[in-house]
Order: C-alpha cells, then structure tokens, then sequence
C-alpha cells in the first residue's frame, strides 16, 4: 500500500493531531525526482519489520494543497518536512535519500523512547472517552490511549465474531468464552491456540472506525488449576508476530494469512512490559472507515500453543454500520 495523500487541510491537520511524528512529502505529479524517490518512501512505510513504525507519512501535491505548501513556504519539490508534536524540526530539499533517512531516523528514535516510556511505569496518560470504566485493567491500559480516543471493545459485535485454532484455558468457568479475552471486566480470559502456534481473530464493529492501536495482554500460565484444558506437559508460549486486516467480510483461512506477506499491518512482537502488554500501534492512514478487523497471531515455535489474556482496541467509535458513513466524527476532526 502506497503513502496516502492529504484530501484537504483539515484532513492534513487530522494527521498531526492523531501522530507525533510524522514525515511530510511535498510532491508533484509532473516532478521527475519526487516519483524517482516514491517508490522507495512507499517501500520504507510499508517495511513488514515496522522499522519505522512509529513515524506516519502523508504525501501533499503541491498544485491541489496550495494552502498547505504556502503554510510551510514551499518552494520546490520534493520538500520533506519532519514533524513532532505538530512542531517542524528539520526539512530535507530534493530526493537526497541519504539525508531523508537522517531525519526519518531521528523521528523514528523519539517514537521508540516514547514506546518505552508508555510501556513502563511511568505517569498514565487521559482516557477521555475511554469505555473500561470499572475494570481492573484500566490503570494497565491507560497510558496507552491518548487524549480524544477510546476503547472500541464495547462496539464488538460479538454475535459474528468468529476465531481459528484458538482454547480457552479455564474449564467450565463464569467467562471460559473465548469472546472474554476482548471484554475488558472478564477476569477469565487466559486463551491459547491449540494444534499450533497460530490463531485467528475475526473482529466485527457495530460502528465503522478508526483505528489507532491494539494492546495485547500476556500472562504467565497458571503453575497449578484444576480446570486447566491444557495437560501440565504441554509447552506455552507469548506471541511473538501479528499481522492485521480490515474489512474483510469474514475470517480469514490459515492459508491466506501465512501467504500473504502485504497484510495491512505486519509486525515482530518484541518486549512486553512489566504488566504484560504490549502496543501494536497501526499506520493512521489505513485502518480509517473500519468495519471489522481479522487478527492473526504467532508463536515462535510453531509446536508450543501461543497464550494471550486480553486483546483491547484503542481508536475513535464512528457512526452506525446502518448509515453507511461517518459524518459527524469527520466533522469534529
């Protein structure tokens, strides 16, 4: 998937709201050097390593956005402008690559020390509009939604959701209901895949969303539970990739998810913080006008089953599915 372009200057202006950093590609169609460098930007944005992973692109055409490349005196193209908290802080004229990847570095750096410190004990961040009010996971999570988002995992429209290859741990308990481990009040709601190290989650929405992150919650298996549908012999695991897909109209097969290596969203899961969680933040520009999310997970060995406790869905609830379109959340932006 290709780097999209801004529509509009509020749509623009959406961009530096929802993401700190952010690399702004001043282009144009008739510019011989600003398509000579597009490929190898749209390849670094879709890197399945997610090396820059914590920095969104947004191209804008110099003759459509007028508004735009006067905001930021623009005299030539391309232009790059490296941007933090809305702020510039470094610009790169022309398509020298090796001065892009300077700047995108340098974003990429401020990302990784905000990740750390979202995922260690550091002071929580709002949770206006947040939806877990009441549980016990929300001083875990709350570090991880920034202002003006909010938990999705109310808005699941758990009658059509579907999963593959995946357990529950917990026999015959209050919420051994493999639905649990995207309610955030079930406290039962240790799953693992089964035959192999992989599982699938189909995730239906009410509403058509946005989506900015999903969390993933791990916890250590149970030394001893009489319940347990796991014999004590069998090896467990934390997942170790992800990969995620919108809008299809059902959940995808095994076949499909291992072969597809263009996924929307492909990362290895690294480090887990000291409460279990870990962030997956998605690119802004792809996960708009979501109506449901196929989530597929592995382990690294594929012969241990893959244990997960929680899957919470951070991003902005939209209108119903009924009314086709979002109107009033696109306005309020």
């Amino acid at each position: 998937m290709s780097i999209s372009f801004a529509s509009s200057t509020s749509d623009f202006d959406a961009y530096l709201e929802h993401n700190k950093y952010v690399l702004v590609n001043f282009t144009a169609s008739w510019c011989g050097p600003c398509q000579a460098v597009k490929p190898i930007l749209d390849q670094f944005y879709t890197d399945s390593t997610g090396k820059y992973g914590g920095v969104e692109f947004i191209r804008v055409d110099l003759d459509s956005q007028k508004s735009l490349a006067s905001r930021y005196q623009i005299t030539s193209v391309p232009t790059f402008i490296f941007v933090e908290d809305k702020n510039e802080v470094s610009r790169v004229k022309g398509a020298n690559l090796p001065e892009i990847l300077k700047g995108l570095d340098k974003l990429n750096e401020g990302a990784k020390r905000d990740n750390t410190k979202r995922n260690g004990s550091g002071s929580f961040a709002s949770m206006s509009g947040a939806t877990v009010a009441g549980s016990s996971l929300l001083k875990d999570v709350e570090s991880f939604i920034p202002k003006g988002y909010e938990v999705l995992n109310d808005f699941i429209h758990f009658g059509e959701f579907e999963s593959l290859n995946v357990q529950t741990y917990f026999r015959k308990g209050e919420d051994d209901d493999i639905k649990s481990v995207f309610k955030p009040a079930s406290p039962s709601s240790l799953v693992y895949t089964d035959a192999d190290s992989q599982g699938l989650f189909y995730i239906p929405f009410m509403n058509i969303s946005k989506v900015y992150s999903i969390l993933l919650k791990v916890s250590e298996r149970p030394e001893e539970y009489e319940n347990a549908t796991l014999d004590s012999d069998e090896q467990t695991q934390k997942p170790s990739s992800i990969k995620i897909w919108l809008n299809q109209n059902s959940i995808l097969s095994f076949d499909d998810a291992n072969q597809d290596n263009n996924a929307p969203h492909i990362e290895e899961i690294t480090e887990f913080n000291e409460k279990g969680w870990y962030e997956v933040k998605l690119k802004f520009v792809r996960f708009q006008n979501v109506q449901s999310l196929n989530i597929f997970i592995e382990g690294e060995d594929e012969d241990d089953h893959t244990l997960v406790e929680k899957i919470i869905v951070v991003g902005l609830n939209g209108e119903s599915k009924d009314q086709g379109k979002i109107s009033k959340l696109d306005d309020d932006e």
